[in-house]
């Protein structure tokens, strides 16, 4: 064999190996950009507004104006805020559950004896409400849902309410409505 063969058949064994080796074997790719569009987030807000209104609801047939700056609670009444929040829901399957919490009124001594606890008037068009509490809206939008905060002192009987729970004073400004949003 001539030496220029032997040359031309070593140069392409080295660049078959060469290439072999570095593992870079083409295959084909092709690619298409899509247009998806975007998607967006929704949103649950919680406003209230205006002056709500006490009511001494002790007799429900009887119900009295109650100011809580001149007015005492004795064992036995119950006593409603009223208010009217207004729900902003926006999203596909949103719905939501109003709640108040009972443990920002700080009882203190008449913790088992006063209880705090919460109404929701959900007949606004476009609301329902669950067994469980849910408030489920028609369709997205803004909701005006009256709601009803009340505070019972039980009556218990003679002798079951101590001295200790005399000139309490039960500290409603932290108390907070919360919406939590749940998935309808």
């Amino acid at each position: 064999m001539k030496k220029v063969t032997k040359a031309t058949i070593a140069a392409v064994a080295a660049g078959a190996l060469l290439l072999g080796g570095a593992g870079t074997i083409a295959r084909w790719q092709a690619q298409q950009t899509i247009d998806a569009g975007t998607v967006e987030t929704g949103h649950l807000n919680l406003t209230t507004g205006g002056q709500g209104v006490w009511q001494d609801i002790s007799d429900p047939a009887a119900p009295e104006a109650f100011d809580p700056d001149a007015h005492q609670l004795v064992p036995g009444d119950v006593v409603a805020f009223s208010q009217t929040a207004t729900i902003d829901a926006e999203g596909k399957n949103i719905a939501g559950r109003l709640t108040v919490d009972q443990a920002a009124t700080g009882l203190g001594a008449l913790e088992g004896y006063v209880t705090v606890s919460l109404q929701v008037d959900a007949s606004a068009d476009g609301i329902t409400e669950e067994p469980d509490g849910t408030l489920s809206f028609a369709e997205p939008g803004s909701y005006s849902v009256p709601f009803l905060i009340t505070v019972t002192f039980a009556e218990g009987g003679d002798g079951d309410t101590p001295p200790t729970t005399y000139d309490q004073t039960l500290d409603l400004e932290a108390l907070t409505l919360t919406l939590d949003q749940v998935r309808a």
